[in-house]
């Protein structure tokens, strides 16, 4: 066992490494710049704390919020790690304390913000230290492309500069797209940096999205429907936050409300009533997730529409970090939509940008948002709109998400999945999803070699089956509890139920695409239109409309709406108005235009 091995599991507790840790550290211990695009839960923090033990002198991690810097030193100091954070809420003895270690050389990694940076005290301070190594958090920040520029960021280049020995930088985050991802590289002036990014794929997650204007009604039902608590409800606004716990209380469900506007000590008594289970629901904005570590969590809603998809992924992301079946689901209506252009719009002066930089900044925010608004009109598979946004390649149909429920029938897969599970067995549950599935398709590496799993009798037996078919395979086996994805080191893990389909018979079956989008969207308009004709007229003219105004049909107008204009056909603009889900804003642009279909089709 190598020295790594060895603190991973003495240190830390963990048996293995996850996917992509391993060459990190390497190269950080080597004296290589590194770079780690991580999925949250998938270990980054582990990338950096594992080396910072090895080095000879200070890990100093840039880390933006300081409930996470709170939570990080907390977790190593239960480890027995010295650490210690550095911000503006701490009181002044803990200051002088947390300096004095540092200068003492008695502290492995400091956590600081990176407004810290421009205190000259510190700086001076942090000259005098032997800094090894030092970490980006969070390094989409950076990035005027990514969903959460901070200007600080770009200080960091200039800091490094300053030394008179250039550490080891090792830059990490959990929601970048290529372009954003080259970004950091150059902006960080990274040094030919070791380059890791691991699938962003949940395959335990169910995505979902709903359309609809009674999110009060939409929410309770769907809370009735759950049968495993706790979850999160995230929304915009601290009042939207504040009603969703009071709903929730009402209705005989233990909630309560997080947001930046509330006491930093009931902030805390409330984040620790939900870590203890002592309250099923958590309602809070984007000001909680951050370095919590509840793997738990079986369901996280967006009672709103989120600004960009990268911030709806990192905080859907915080459910089912167990590996356990979980699910995501998004309440969305066009006045979501309203409301994040309006704060786009008024975004607060930055005096670090220039007049240029702040709209190309704007600009780059209404692109992401219309990203966002495109994957809740989607009627494709929601798992491929996430997965291609970060440049991914995924099928087009995965299953596990609502609109592929909708397209699908379901598929004996018994023996695929017989297959599957005693090869895992065979293993000895040792190997991750993309070792597996290496082994189905016999394909050898390093790997599989040095524990001669080639050998095994279930070696290739699934070498017809692609990369997509048989990740589409797994993510069903663990969402429906035949399989579990280990966290500590993602490797799967047969589950009770996994023994009644090897030994007992049990059959298992699998949702597969039997419908393109296009026949279910025909399928379903047949179905509920009472005037098939008006329906395609009206379809076509709302292709026309998104078209002009660059958005997704659906987002304009929904199926339903236009299959209750083909019910009650009306005849004028009140009457129009008046059918259930429509808005007036958006419908009295093109009124006339509805209105003239509608006659032209009763001609």
């Amino acid at each position: 066992m190598d020295i790594c091995h060895r603190i991973l599991n003495e240190t830390f507790g963990h048996s293995s490494f996850r996917p992509g840790q391993l060459p990190l550290i390497h190269a950080i211990l080597s004296g290589r710049d590194a770079f780690g695009v991580l999925p949250t839960g998938a270990g980054k923090s582990l990338c950096y704390q594992l080396p910072a033990l090895l080095l000879p002198g200070i890990t100093l991690v840039l880390s933006p919020l300081i409930s996470l810097m709170n939570d990080q030193v907390a977790a190593l100091r239960q480890a027995n790690i010295t650490a210690c954070c550095i911000h503006s809420a701490m009181p002044a003895p803990e200051y002088a304390s947390a300096v004095r270690l540092m200068r003492e050389g008695r502290c492995k990694l400091v956590y600081v913000a990176p407004e810290r940076l421009q205190n000259a005290d510190f700086l001076s301070l942090l000259h005098t230290l032997p800094l090894s190594l030092v970490v980006v958090d969070e390094a989409h920040c950076i990035s005027q492309w990514g969903h959460d520029f901070r200007p600080s960021y770009r200080q960091i280049p200039q800091f490094l500069a300053s030394l008179s020995t250039r550490p080891v930088l090792a830059a990490f985050t959990a929601t970048a797209t290529p372009r954003v991802r080259q970004d950091i590289i150059e902006c960080l002036h990274l040094n030919h940096p070791e380059r890791i990014t691991t699938s962003f794929d949940r395959p335990n997650l169910f995505f979902d999205v709903r359309r609809t204007e009674q999110k009060d009604i939409a929410l309770l039902r769907f809370l009735r429907q759950q049968t495993h608590f706790p979850g999160i409800i995230y929304c915009t606004t601290r009042k939207a936050a504040e009603h969703t716990a009071e709903l929730l209380r009402e209705n005989h469900i233990t909630a309560l409300a997080y947001h930046a506007g509330m006491d930093a000590a009931d902030r805390r008594t409330n984040q620790d009533a939900f870590l203890h289970d002592q309250i099923s629901v958590l309602c809070a904005t984007n000001a909680f997730g951050m370095g919590i570590n509840k793997p738990n969590v079986r369901f996280v809603v967006h009672y709103q529409l989120p600004a960009s998809l990268e911030n709806y992924y990192q905080e859907a992301g915080r459910a089912g970090r167990d590996g356990k079946p979980a699910t995501c689901l998004l309440l969305f209506s066009e006045q979501d939509s309203t409301l994040q252009e309006y704060w786009i719009e008024k975004e607060p002066e930055n005096p670090a940008l220039s007049e240029e930089e702040v709209r190309q900044l704007q600009r780059e925010n209404f692109r992401r948002l219309h990203c966002m608004q495109h994957y809740a009109a989607a009627d494709g598979c929601l798992r491929e709109e996430i997965l291609r946004y970060f440049g991914e390649q995924a099928t087009d149909f995965c299953g596990a998400c609502c609109n592929c429920d909708a397209a699908g029938d379901w598929k004996d897969i018994t023996v695929e999945a017989q297959k599957i599970l005693s090869c895992i067995y065979r293993v000895r549950e040792q190997a991750d999803t993309a070792t597996l599935i290496q082994i189905l398709q016999g394909k050898q590496n390093a790997l599989i070699q040095q524990n001669n799993w080639q050998s095994l009798s279930t070696f290739g037996l699934l070498s017809e089956q692609s990369d997509a078919e048989l990740s589409s395979l797994l993510a069903h086996l663990i969402h429906q509890q035949y399989l579990i994805l280990a966290e500590s080191d993602g490797s799967l893990h047969l589950c009770r139920r996994a023994r009644e389909v090897l030994f007992h018979g049990e059959k298992v079956s699998m949702m597969v695409r039997t419908r393109s989008v296009k026949q279910m969207r025909e399928q379903r308009a047949a179905r509920h239109s009472t005037a098939p004709k008006l329906f395609a007229a009206l379809s076509a003219l709302r292709r026309r409309l998104a078209t002009r105004q660059g958005v997704p049909p659906s987002l304009l107008l929904s199926d339903q709406v236009l299959e209750e204009i083909c019910e009650k056909q009306p005849q004028t603009k009140e009457e129009l108005f008046s059918i259930h889900g429509t808005q007036e804003k958006t419908l009295s642009r093109y009124a006339e235009k509805i209105l003239d279909v509608v006659s032209n089709c009763q001609n």
